[in-house]
């Protein structure tokens, strides 16, 4: 499985960030975990609102730092 965080490197970004990879390693997760800063990219994504979480060509969750419980239903969904 693939994960994405999108943002531009603001505190909410990081934030999400650290949430998504705390559950990735706590769950023992095959996941490929990437940071994305690249706003382009992040337009082709499709993101329209940051942070961002995007899993496996689809953006979940857009413009706010989500709860673990709400990523970890995501994550678990798609694995």
């Amino acid at each position: 499985m693939k994960v994405k965080v999108i943002g531009p490197g603001c505190a909410r970004c990081k934030a999400t960030y650290e949430i998504v990879k705390k559950i990735v390693e706590r769950e023992n997760l095959d996941v490929e975990l990437e940071y994305v800063t690249d706003m382009n990219e992040a337009a082709k994504l499709g993101v329209i609102a940051t942070p961002a979480v995007w899993i496996d060509g689809e953006v979940v969750i857009q413009g706010k730092i989500p709860k673990e419980s709400e990523l970890l239903g995501y994550i678990k969904k798609d694995a």
